[in-house]
């Protein structure tokens, strides 16, 4: 896709292409006049948009083009949380609403039309898919250890991501080494525009201290038959330490543990978010 020819007059976005040669292609910006280098790169993986110009509150350009998308109507419909709407055809002739600002962040660039083959669970996917079952976990789950701070405080899983591993993959995109899944507003729900990979070390860090010890104080793993077992805070101690140091193989830690690798994603994915 990247060695493709980029055609003068060419539009990324709000971005008009003036002269293509190299790597660093000589845009312009139609929302404001700006003139600017930008890597070719960035431009065919839809990383900009504009020349950041366009802040949130802005009507977007009506014919503007977002990857495979193009804005067909710039009304913007409010939606749950803060967020808004548009209306956009797909190259593929689909016409639908999405997210504003996933947009104009490169986040959506086509209707799902080129990822509709259902993806297979490997091991270069599993860390997406065990936090995609976990959030669905936390806030569906009344059993389960994390509930009562999610789905009983009516936090909930974004419809086009309750059911459909591949539309979050799409949205979220591959966790980049060392990240973890987290909220943008801690009290809105799992959605595209309020989650992003975040560092899991730097994550960890900001919590408050007494938070941390409530954590590990108060986690119980299930041994059957309605009965719990405490895990001893020692152990989840090492577990945590272990993940922000860099272990990402879930299997490898729940043996070295000797626990259930559900415990493990618990520990991780639960004291984390």
């Amino acid at each position: 896709m990247h060695s493709r020819t980029i055609d003068i007059g060419e539009k990324f976005g709000y971005w008009q292409v003036l002269k293509n040669q190299g790597t660093e292609i000589l845009c312009q910006c139609t929302a404001c006049g700006t003139e600017r280098g930008v890597f070719k790169y960035n431009l065919l993986n839809g990383k900009t948009k504009s020349c950041g110009c366009i802040k949130k509150g802005n009507l977007i350009e009506v014919g503007i083009t977002f990857g495979e998308l193009t804005v067909i109507d710039n009304t913007e419909i409010q939606q749950p949380g803060r967020f808004v709407k548009v209306l956009v055809r797909c190259s593929c002739g689909t016409e639908k609403y999405v997210y504003k600002h996933s947009l104009i962040a490169g986040n959506t660039n086509s209707c799902g039309c080129r990822r509709k083959k259902a993806i297979k669970i490997t091991s270069e996917n599993s860390r997406e898919y065990h936090s995609w079952n976990y959030i669905k976990q936390v806030c569906y789950n009344k059993n389960h250890p994390f509930y009562k701070k999610h789905g009983g405080c009516g936090i909930e899983v974004h419809p086009a991501w309750k059911d459909d591993f591949n539309q979050f993959l799409l949205d979220m995109g591959t966790a980049p080494k060392n990240t973890i899944i987290a909220r943008i507003d801690a009290t809105g729900n799992y959605a595209p525009g309020n989650c992003f990979w975040s560092n899991r070390k730097k994550c960890w860090q900001e919590l408050e201290r007494a938070e941390i010890n409530e954590f590990i104080k108060s986690y119980h793993t299930s041994i059957g038959q309605g009965k719990k077992a405490k895990i001893s805070e020692s152990t989840i101690q090492l577990i945590l330490q272990e993940h922000m140091n860099g272990e990402a193989n879930i299997n490898s830690i729940a043996r070295k543990f000797q626990i259930s690798p559900n415990d493990v994603i618990n520990i991780i994915f639960g004291f984390s978010m």
